[in-house]
Order: structure tokens, then sequence, then C-alpha cells
């Protein structure tokens, strides 16, 4: 009787013993599931993030200056810059496109003035950003190759940023709204603002003359640049400086996506050149 009792609580505890085991089973093949759930979930935001910045790119970089002349004869106003926001999936895409050779290249200032041109051209809030300054050591202001400032990361240092927990992505698309590092060096006349005329022209041309310019410009919106030069008073040996630095037709175009969803975000810069020396057509950096 007494060993009949021994055997049913043997088979008891047996019984509770694979009840546990089957459920810690149950539990790891549960975090197992849902690991990879989460896994899948991830590598499919990631691939739609991916996606939809090469889908954005494609649609937007490689038609630029059709799209910047579109808005430009809609809204009768010429405009370096167009903005717009795009969501795919729960994926939202705010994307700038912009017209680098309307903006100030630091390249060009390298070439025609000195470093502290350029370190006088560089717009910074100190805030955030500490100037870095590092141009290519094969520079020379004779070539126009390697160039001096090839990235943001010769310019800035982005140290403080990375390291600062509340950064606000936003901040990055800053740094090109007035300078560039890319392009052939040219400044498109008809999109440049007046402040930027003014300082590259006067780093190869009279102020009196560039004044002339500017107000012939102002008094002739979306001119040719070559009517503008023969109309200007100014003479020959200025033309000709004016043309080392001015055009009227832009070939290098930039385009900042920054992509977030509920939990991140991610910044991609492409520029895109439609005349390089290096033969790469499209550069893009990442943050």
């Amino acid at each position: 009787m007494r060993k009949r009792k021994h055997q049913k609580g043997f088979v008891l505890i047996l019984v509770l013993a694979m009840l546990a085991i089957a459920a810690l089973l149950s539990a790891g093949m549960a975090r197992r599931s849902l690991d990879q759930s989460i896994t899948v979930a991830k590598k499919q935001s990631e691939m739609q993030q991916r996606w939809g910045e090469i889908s954005c790119r494609q649609a937007i970089l490689n038609r630029a200056e059709i799209l910047l002349r579109t808005v430009e004869l809609r809204d009768g106003i010429l405009s370096p810059t167009l903005q717009s926001t795009v969501k795919l999936g729960d994926q939202n895409f705010l994307l700038i496109l912009s017209d680098e050779q309307a903006k100030l290249n630091l390249n060009t200032v390298f070439r025609n003035g000195d470093m502290s041109a350029v370190r006088q051209a560089v717009f910074t809030d100190s805030a955030v950003w500490q100037l870095r300054l590092r141009p290519d050591s094969r520079a020379t202001k004779t070539n126009t190759y390697p160039p001096a400032f090839a990235s943001w990361g010769q310019v800035y240092d982005f140290s403080t940023f990375a390291n600062n927990p509340d950064k606000n992505y936003l901040q990055l698309t800053q740094l090109g709204e007035r300078i560039t590092c890319w392009g052939n060096g040219l400044l498109n006349i008809n999109r440049a603002d007046t402040e930027t005329l003014r300082t590259i022209c006067e780093l190869v041309a009279p102020p009196q003359s560039v004044t002339r310019l500017i107000e012939l410009r102002q008094e002739n919106p979306g001119y040719d640049f070559e009517r503008l030069l023969k109309e200007v008073d100014v003479p020959d040996r200025e033309r000709r400086a004016f043309r080392k630095v001015l055009t009227d037709r832009s070939r290098c175009h930039s385009l900042w996506t920054i992509t977030s969803n509920a939990h991140r975000s991610w910044v991609r810069l492409d520029v895109r050149t439609t005349e390089s020396a290096t033969g790469n057509d499209i550069e893009t950096f990442y943050w």
C-alpha cells in the first residue's frame, strides 16, 4: 500500500516537472518568435526606408533642374530650393532639393581668395558647429581638382553634434543653405542672392563693376548671362573675370532626405553633378 502511494507521488512530481519543462519551452519559443517578429519588422522598416530614399532620389534628383524651373515658371520667382514631404507606410520623408550652384562655393573662394576669405564665408552656429577647415593639401589656386573642400567633414567638426543626445537632424540641412563644396565652382547669376553674388564677384573684379552687374541683373531678372555681360558697363578684362566665376546654367544639385518613423530618424545627402572630374555622378553621405 505504501509502495503504491510512493509511485503515485513520483508520477505527480514527474508530471509537474514535464509541465514545467513544457512551459519553459513554450516561453522560449514565444520569446524566440517575438524576437524574430521584431527582427523581421525592423528589417522591413529598414528596407522600406532604403527603397523610399532611393525612389525619392530617382524621382527628384535626376529631374532637379526641371522641377526647379517648373516651380519658378509657376510662381514667377527664381528659387534655388524646393521642399516637400512624402509619407510611405510608417515612414515620413522630408525632402529638400537645392541648386548647389546658387550657393557660395568654398572652393571658388579658396582659389580666388585665401583661407581668411573662406573662414569669413562660412556661416556657423558656434553653439552647435565647430569649424574644422582642413583643405586638401594637394589643392592649389591654379587647379580645380582635387578641390580644397570635398565634403562638410573638411569644414566642420561633427563630434559635438554626434555626442549631443538632443541633436536635431534638421540642423544638418542648415549647413548647406548658403555655402557648398560641390559643383564646378561657377555661381548661377540668376538664382544666387545678392550677398553671395557680390562676395564671389568681388574676388575677381572691383566693387564698382560688381555693383553695376548686380544692378543690371536686378533690372533684368532671368537675363541670359552673355547678354548681361554685353550690356554691363565694365572693361573687357572684367567681363572675362566674371566669366571665370559666373554662369546661368546649373549642373550640380543636392537632395537632403530626412526619414523618420516612430522610433528614430535617418539623414542622407545626395549630390549629383552632371560634369564630374572624378567620374562619380552622385556622392552620398549618411548621418
